[in-house]
Protein backbone atom coordinates (compact mmCIF):
# COMPACT_ATOMS: atom_id res chain seq x y z
CA UNK A 1 0.00 0.00 0.00
CA UNK A 2 1.24 3.66 -0.55
CA UNK A 3 1.31 5.71 2.38
CA UNK A 4 0.64 9.60 1.79
CA UNK A 5 3.45 11.51 2.26
CA UNK A 6 3.84 14.92 4.37
CA UNK A 7 4.03 17.82 1.60
CA UNK A 8 7.13 19.30 3.36
CA UNK A 9 8.87 15.95 2.68
CA UNK A 10 8.62 16.34 -1.11
CA UNK A 11 11.75 17.14 -2.77
CA UNK A 12 14.56 17.19 -0.10
CA UNK A 13 18.35 16.16 -0.90
CA UNK A 14 16.92 13.30 -2.79
CA UNK A 15 14.04 14.13 -4.83
CA UNK A 16 11.19 11.57 -3.75
CA UNK A 17 7.64 11.43 -4.78
CA UNK A 18 4.94 8.89 -4.27
CA UNK A 19 4.45 7.79 -7.76
CA UNK A 20 6.65 8.29 -10.30
CA UNK A 21 4.99 7.05 -13.97
CA UNK A 22 7.02 6.69 -17.07
CA UNK A 23 6.38 7.65 -20.32
CA UNK A 24 3.46 10.71 -21.00
CA UNK A 25 1.40 8.84 -23.84
CA UNK A 26 -2.01 7.60 -23.37
CA UNK A 27 -1.33 4.98 -20.71
CA UNK A 28 1.22 6.94 -18.73
CA UNK A 29 -1.02 10.15 -18.60
CA UNK A 30 -4.59 7.96 -17.97
CA UNK A 31 -2.55 5.99 -15.17
CA UNK A 32 -1.18 9.72 -13.81
CA UNK A 33 -4.67 10.98 -14.08
CA UNK A 34 -6.12 8.01 -12.12
CA UNK A 35 -3.48 8.47 -9.63
CA UNK A 36 -3.36 12.25 -8.75
CA UNK A 37 -7.65 11.73 -8.57
CA UNK A 38 -6.65 9.53 -5.55
CA UNK A 39 -4.60 12.05 -3.87
CA UNK A 40 -1.21 10.58 -4.55
CA UNK A 41 1.96 12.58 -5.45
CA UNK A 42 3.08 11.68 -8.98
CA UNK A 43 5.51 12.60 -11.43
CA UNK A 44 5.73 12.02 -15.39
CA UNK A 45 8.35 11.79 -17.06
CA UNK A 46 8.56 11.94 -20.68
CA UNK A 47 11.29 11.87 -23.40
CA UNK A 48 9.91 13.84 -26.06
CA UNK A 49 6.42 15.55 -24.77
CA UNK A 50 3.30 13.82 -24.84
CA UNK A 51 2.20 13.03 -28.21
CA UNK A 52 5.33 13.39 -30.05
CA UNK A 53 6.26 11.81 -33.42
CA UNK A 54 7.36 8.36 -32.22
CA UNK A 55 4.60 8.10 -29.58
CA UNK A 56 1.62 5.47 -30.52
CA UNK A 57 -0.66 7.94 -29.25
CA UNK A 58 -0.22 11.09 -31.74
CA UNK A 59 -2.57 11.78 -33.88
CA UNK A 60 -6.07 13.43 -33.87
CA UNK A 61 -8.84 10.79 -34.35
CA UNK A 62 -8.67 6.79 -32.71
CA UNK A 63 -11.77 4.72 -33.20
CA UNK A 64 -13.34 3.41 -30.69
CA UNK A 65 -15.79 0.62 -31.01
CA UNK A 66 -17.14 -2.19 -28.87
CA UNK A 67 -17.01 -4.59 -31.71
CA UNK A 68 -14.43 -7.22 -30.90
CA UNK A 69 -14.83 -11.00 -31.54
CA UNK A 70 -14.71 -11.93 -27.55
CA UNK A 71 -17.07 -10.71 -25.28
CA UNK A 72 -14.09 -9.87 -22.68
CA UNK A 73 -12.99 -6.73 -24.42
CA UNK A 74 -16.61 -6.04 -25.41
CA UNK A 75 -17.17 -5.67 -21.91
CA UNK A 76 -14.29 -3.53 -21.50
CA UNK A 77 -15.29 -1.23 -24.05
CA UNK A 78 -18.46 -0.78 -21.77
CA UNK A 79 -17.05 0.25 -19.44
CA UNK A 80 -14.12 2.47 -20.91
CA UNK A 81 -17.27 4.52 -22.70
CA UNK A 82 -18.46 5.18 -19.31
CA UNK A 83 -15.13 6.64 -18.24
CA UNK A 84 -14.46 8.74 -21.51
CA UNK A 85 -18.04 10.17 -20.51
CA UNK A 86 -17.02 11.16 -16.85
CA UNK A 87 -14.03 12.51 -18.46
CA UNK A 88 -16.18 14.73 -20.82
CA UNK A 89 -18.29 15.79 -18.06
CA UNK A 90 -15.43 16.73 -15.68
CA UNK A 91 -13.70 18.98 -18.52
CA UNK A 92 -16.36 20.01 -20.56
CA UNK A 93 -14.87 19.22 -23.37
CA UNK A 94 -16.29 16.66 -26.39
CA UNK A 95 -14.02 14.02 -27.10
CA UNK A 96 -15.90 10.88 -28.12
CA UNK A 97 -17.47 11.75 -31.52
CA UNK A 98 -20.28 9.09 -32.14
CA UNK A 99 -20.40 8.58 -35.92
CA UNK A 100 -21.89 4.48 -35.93
CA UNK A 101 -19.25 1.85 -37.19
CA UNK A 102 -19.92 -0.67 -40.39
CA UNK A 103 -17.98 -3.89 -39.60
CA UNK A 104 -17.78 -6.69 -42.11
CA UNK A 105 -15.51 -9.65 -43.28
CA UNK A 106 -14.69 -12.76 -42.13
CA UNK A 107 -15.20 -12.21 -38.53
CA UNK A 108 -17.99 -10.66 -38.55
CA UNK A 109 -19.90 -13.30 -37.36
CA UNK A 110 -17.94 -13.72 -33.83
CA UNK A 111 -18.17 -9.90 -33.65
CA UNK A 112 -22.14 -10.20 -33.56
CA UNK A 113 -22.15 -13.02 -31.25
CA UNK A 114 -19.43 -11.34 -28.96
CA UNK A 115 -20.96 -8.14 -28.66
CA UNK A 116 -24.60 -10.08 -27.95
CA UNK A 117 -23.05 -12.23 -25.20
CA UNK A 118 -21.65 -8.66 -23.51
CA UNK A 119 -25.03 -7.21 -24.09
CA UNK A 120 -23.84 -4.30 -26.81
CA UNK A 121 -25.95 -3.44 -29.45
CA UNK A 122 -25.52 -4.18 -32.97
CA UNK A 123 -27.73 -4.53 -36.01
CA UNK A 124 -27.16 -7.65 -39.00
CA UNK A 125 -27.06 -5.85 -42.39
CA UNK A 126 -27.79 -8.56 -45.30
CA UNK A 127 -25.60 -7.20 -48.47
CA UNK A 128 -29.19 -5.47 -50.33
CA UNK A 129 -29.77 -3.56 -46.62
CA UNK A 130 -26.05 -2.57 -46.27
CA UNK A 131 -25.85 -1.11 -50.22
CA UNK A 132 -28.84 0.81 -49.29
CA UNK A 133 -27.79 2.13 -46.40
CA UNK A 134 -24.18 2.92 -46.97
CA UNK A 135 -23.81 3.47 -50.69
CA UNK A 136 -20.66 5.18 -50.55
CA UNK A 137 -19.29 2.60 -48.72
CA UNK A 138 -18.47 -0.93 -50.79
CA UNK A 139 -19.58 -4.37 -49.41
CA UNK A 140 -19.74 -7.73 -50.81
CA UNK A 141 -21.22 -9.71 -47.70
CA UNK A 142 -23.23 -8.98 -44.26
CA UNK A 143 -22.61 -6.19 -42.10
CA UNK A 144 -22.87 -5.22 -38.67
CA UNK A 145 -23.67 -2.03 -38.23
CA UNK A 146 -22.44 -0.37 -34.42
CA UNK A 147 -24.90 2.75 -33.74
CA UNK A 148 -22.48 3.51 -30.74
CA UNK A 149 -19.03 3.72 -32.13
CA UNK A 150 -17.52 6.52 -32.86
CA UNK A 151 -14.04 8.57 -32.83
CA UNK A 152 -11.66 9.51 -30.27
CA UNK A 153 -10.35 13.24 -30.78
CA UNK A 154 -6.99 11.56 -29.72
CA UNK A 155 -4.71 15.07 -29.04
CA UNK A 156 -7.74 16.57 -27.57
CA UNK A 157 -7.70 13.19 -25.45
CA UNK A 158 -3.95 14.06 -23.68
CA UNK A 159 -4.40 17.49 -23.46
CA UNK A 160 -7.80 16.76 -21.07
CA UNK A 161 -5.98 14.02 -19.02
CA UNK A 162 -3.14 16.42 -18.38
CA UNK A 163 -5.73 19.28 -18.02
CA UNK A 164 -7.83 17.71 -15.44
CA UNK A 165 -5.39 16.00 -13.43
CA UNK A 166 -2.97 17.08 -10.45
CA UNK A 167 -0.10 15.81 -11.38
CA UNK A 168 3.73 16.94 -13.21
CA UNK A 169 4.97 16.01 -16.42
CA UNK A 170 8.47 16.78 -16.82
CA UNK A 171 9.66 16.59 -20.12
CA UNK A 172 12.45 15.77 -21.41
CA UNK A 173 13.07 13.60 -19.34
CA UNK A 174 14.74 10.41 -20.60
CA UNK A 175 14.92 7.12 -18.28
CA UNK A 176 17.51 4.78 -18.38
CA UNK A 177 17.02 2.07 -15.98
CA UNK A 178 14.59 1.44 -13.32
CA UNK A 179 15.99 -0.48 -10.12
CA UNK A 180 13.85 -1.78 -7.17
CA UNK A 181 14.80 -1.59 -3.79
CA UNK A 182 13.59 -2.98 -0.55
CA UNK A 183 11.64 0.22 -0.01
CA UNK A 184 12.03 2.17 -2.78
CA UNK A 185 12.18 2.26 -6.47
CA UNK A 186 15.16 4.28 -8.08
CA UNK A 187 14.39 5.68 -11.56
CA UNK A 188 17.80 6.40 -13.31
CA UNK A 189 17.32 9.64 -16.08
CA UNK A 190 19.94 9.80 -18.97
CA UNK A 191 22.07 12.75 -17.47
CA UNK A 192 22.83 10.22 -14.48
CA UNK A 193 19.94 12.13 -11.85
CA UNK A 194 18.49 9.50 -9.65
CA UNK A 195 14.79 9.87 -8.84
CA UNK A 196 13.00 8.01 -6.15
CA UNK A 197 9.23 7.00 -5.55
CA UNK A 198 7.34 4.22 -3.30
CA UNK A 199 5.80 2.87 -6.82
CA UNK A 200 7.14 3.57 -10.50
CA UNK A 201 4.47 3.20 -13.25
CA UNK A 202 6.24 1.99 -16.49
CA UNK A 203 4.01 3.08 -19.53
CA UNK A 204 7.53 3.44 -21.72
CA UNK A 205 6.15 1.73 -24.72
CA UNK A 206 8.20 -0.43 -26.54
CA UNK A 207 11.02 0.42 -24.03
CA UNK A 208 8.95 -0.65 -21.16
CA UNK A 209 10.41 -4.08 -20.77
CA UNK A 210 14.32 -3.00 -21.39
CA UNK A 211 13.87 -0.82 -18.67
CA UNK A 212 13.63 -3.83 -16.02
CA UNK A 213 17.13 -5.64 -15.69
CA UNK A 214 16.21 -9.40 -15.59
CA UNK A 215 13.35 -9.61 -17.58
CA UNK A 216 13.01 -11.57 -20.17
CA UNK A 217 10.16 -11.98 -22.73
CA UNK A 218 11.04 -13.72 -25.70
CA UNK A 219 7.25 -13.81 -26.49
CA UNK A 220 6.64 -10.45 -26.85
CA UNK A 221 7.01 -9.12 -30.42
CA UNK A 222 9.17 -5.99 -31.59
CA UNK A 223 6.78 -3.06 -32.08
CA UNK A 224 6.05 -2.31 -35.57
CA UNK A 225 5.53 0.39 -38.16
CA UNK A 226 1.75 1.00 -39.44
CA UNK A 227 0.85 3.08 -42.52
CA UNK A 228 -1.84 5.71 -42.48
CA UNK A 229 -3.24 7.91 -45.58
CA UNK A 230 -5.63 10.72 -45.57
CA UNK A 231 -8.40 11.25 -47.98
CA UNK A 232 -10.65 13.67 -48.81
CA UNK A 233 -14.62 13.54 -49.74
CA UNK A 234 -16.13 15.17 -52.14
CA UNK A 235 -18.34 17.81 -51.41
CA UNK A 236 -21.77 17.17 -50.54
CA UNK A 237 -21.65 13.20 -49.56
CA UNK A 238 -22.98 12.13 -46.20
CA UNK A 239 -20.16 11.98 -43.83
CA UNK A 240 -18.85 8.21 -44.08
CA UNK A 241 -18.71 6.12 -40.66
CA UNK A 242 -16.13 4.14 -39.58
CA UNK A 243 -15.71 0.89 -41.13
CA UNK A 244 -13.47 -1.90 -40.26
CA UNK A 245 -13.23 -5.09 -43.10
CA UNK A 246 -11.52 -7.85 -40.83
CA UNK A 247 -9.33 -10.66 -42.67
CA UNK A 248 -6.51 -10.08 -44.72
CA UNK A 249 -4.97 -6.82 -43.90
CA UNK A 250 -7.69 -5.42 -41.68
CA UNK A 251 -8.09 -2.82 -43.88
CA UNK A 252 -10.32 0.49 -41.83
CA UNK A 253 -10.95 4.00 -41.63
CA UNK A 254 -12.81 6.73 -39.78
CA UNK A 255 -13.61 10.55 -40.37
CA UNK A 256 -10.99 13.13 -38.70
CA UNK A 257 -13.69 15.05 -36.72
CA UNK A 258 -13.59 18.65 -38.04
CA UNK A 259 -10.76 18.64 -40.46
CA UNK A 260 -12.68 17.09 -43.49
CA UNK A 261 -10.71 14.55 -43.85
CA UNK A 262 -11.26 10.43 -43.93
CA UNK A 263 -8.18 8.46 -42.28
CA UNK A 264 -7.39 4.68 -43.65
CA UNK A 265 -5.16 2.33 -42.28
CA UNK A 266 -4.31 -1.36 -41.79
CA UNK A 267 -4.41 -3.20 -38.73
CA UNK A 268 -1.74 -6.48 -39.07
CA UNK A 269 1.57 -5.85 -38.01
CA UNK A 270 3.93 -3.68 -40.29
CA UNK A 271 7.72 -3.48 -40.63
CA UNK A 272 9.38 -4.49 -37.65
CA UNK A 273 11.64 -1.81 -35.72
CA UNK A 274 13.05 -2.21 -32.88
CA UNK A 275 15.77 0.88 -32.67
CA UNK A 276 14.76 4.27 -32.05
CA UNK A 277 16.43 5.86 -35.42
CA UNK A 278 14.61 3.78 -37.89
CA UNK A 279 13.17 6.55 -40.20
CA UNK A 280 9.29 7.59 -40.28
CA UNK A 281 9.24 7.31 -44.21
CA UNK A 282 6.44 6.62 -46.43
CA UNK A 283 6.09 2.29 -47.43
CA UNK A 284 5.36 2.47 -51.05
CA UNK A 285 3.99 -1.13 -50.65
CA UNK A 286 1.63 0.11 -47.89
CA UNK A 287 0.33 2.95 -49.56
CA UNK A 288 -0.53 1.09 -52.31
CA UNK A 289 -3.13 -1.31 -49.97
CA UNK A 290 -4.51 1.69 -48.66
CA UNK A 291 -4.78 3.04 -51.97
CA UNK A 292 -6.22 -0.20 -53.63
CA UNK A 293 -8.61 -0.36 -50.67
CA UNK A 294 -9.68 3.21 -50.70
CA UNK A 295 -11.02 2.23 -54.94
CA UNK A 296 -12.54 -1.08 -53.59
CA UNK A 297 -13.97 -0.11 -50.51
CA UNK A 298 -14.82 3.91 -51.00
CA UNK A 299 -15.31 4.35 -54.46
CA UNK A 300 -16.98 7.55 -54.53
CA UNK A 301 -13.39 8.94 -52.68
CA UNK A 302 -10.57 10.46 -54.57
CA UNK A 303 -7.56 8.00 -54.42
CA UNK A 304 -4.68 9.91 -53.98
CA UNK A 305 -4.17 10.55 -50.31
CA UNK A 306 -3.50 14.18 -49.41
CA UNK A 307 -1.64 12.66 -46.41
CA UNK A 308 0.21 10.25 -45.00
CA UNK A 309 2.25 9.21 -41.82
CA UNK A 310 3.63 6.46 -39.61
CA UNK A 311 2.06 4.94 -36.58
CA UNK A 312 4.16 2.55 -34.37
CA UNK A 313 2.61 -0.05 -32.88
CA UNK A 314 3.72 -1.42 -29.16
CA UNK A 315 3.07 -5.31 -30.13
CA UNK A 316 2.23 -8.74 -27.54
CA UNK A 317 2.64 -11.80 -29.43
CA UNK A 318 -1.11 -12.31 -28.55
CA UNK A 319 -2.15 -8.61 -29.29
CA UNK A 320 -3.39 -9.06 -25.54
CA UNK A 321 -2.07 -5.88 -23.25
CA UNK A 322 0.74 -6.12 -20.33
CA UNK A 323 -0.68 -4.55 -17.15
CA UNK A 324 1.09 -6.30 -14.04
CA UNK A 325 3.08 -5.46 -11.19
CA UNK A 326 6.49 -6.85 -10.32
CA UNK A 327 7.90 -5.70 -7.35
CA UNK A 328 7.19 -1.72 -6.95
CA UNK A 329 6.86 -1.79 -10.66
CA UNK A 330 4.35 -1.78 -12.47
CA UNK A 331 4.01 -2.11 -16.30
CA UNK A 332 1.30 -0.89 -18.98
CA UNK A 333 2.24 -1.46 -22.08
CA UNK A 334 1.82 -4.31 -25.12
CA UNK A 335 -1.64 -2.13 -26.75
CA UNK A 336 -0.70 -3.70 -29.88
CA UNK A 337 -2.74 -0.91 -32.04
CA UNK A 338 -5.81 -1.12 -30.02
CA UNK A 339 -5.37 0.04 -26.45
CA UNK A 340 -6.46 3.87 -26.83
CA UNK A 341 -10.31 3.09 -26.82
CA UNK A 342 -9.35 1.85 -23.05
CA UNK A 343 -7.23 4.34 -22.12
CA UNK A 344 -8.78 6.03 -18.83
CA UNK A 345 -9.88 2.19 -18.35
CA UNK A 346 -6.34 0.97 -18.37
CA UNK A 347 -5.43 4.08 -16.41
CA UNK A 348 -7.43 3.06 -13.35
CA UNK A 349 -6.18 -0.97 -13.71
CA UNK A 350 -2.74 0.59 -13.57
CA UNK A 351 -3.38 2.98 -10.48
CA UNK A 352 -5.27 0.32 -8.88
CA UNK A 353 -2.14 -2.25 -8.91
CA UNK A 354 -0.17 0.73 -7.85
CA UNK A 355 -2.27 1.09 -5.11
CA UNK A 356 -3.27 -2.37 -3.93
CA UNK A 357 -6.29 -1.65 -5.14
CA UNK A 358 -8.53 -4.90 -6.17
CA UNK A 359 -8.70 -4.16 -10.09
CA UNK A 360 -12.36 -3.77 -11.72
CA UNK A 361 -11.22 -6.56 -14.59
CA UNK A 362 -9.39 -9.78 -14.08
CA UNK A 363 -6.00 -9.26 -14.88
CA UNK A 364 -4.86 -12.20 -15.32
CA UNK A 365 -5.16 -12.35 -18.96
CA UNK A 366 -2.93 -9.42 -18.86
CA UNK A 367 -0.04 -10.78 -17.06
CA UNK A 368 3.43 -10.45 -18.02
CA UNK A 369 4.42 -14.21 -16.80
CA UNK A 370 2.32 -15.08 -20.30
CA UNK A 371 5.55 -14.03 -22.35
CA UNK A 372 7.84 -15.37 -20.41
CA UNK A 373 10.26 -18.60 -21.76
CA UNK A 374 8.30 -22.10 -20.79
CA UNK A 375 10.19 -24.14 -18.48
CA UNK A 376 12.38 -26.99 -19.63
CA UNK A 377 10.46 -30.12 -20.47
CA UNK A 378 11.54 -32.48 -17.79
CA UNK A 379 14.01 -35.28 -19.37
Amino acid sequence: MIHRVPERSHRTQAERHQCIVIGAGLLGLSAAWSLSRRGLDTLVLESDGPGHERSGSKGNARIFRLGYPDPFYVQMALQARELWRDLEALSGQPLLHVTGQLTFGSEVGAVAQAMSEAGAPGEFLTPAQTAARFPHIAVNGPALVEESSGVLAADQCLRTLRATGSFEVRSPAQVESVHQGPDAVTVVLGDGQELFAEVAVNCAGPRALSLLGGVRCPRAQPSSLQQVAYFTSPVGEPARPIFIEWGGAMIYGLPVIGHGLYKVSHHTTGPATAEDNVPYEDDPELVALLTGAVRRILPTLDPVPVATERCEYDNTSDADFIIDRIGRVVIGSGTSGHGFKFGPLLGELLADLATDTKPGVDLRRFALTRLAPPAPADL
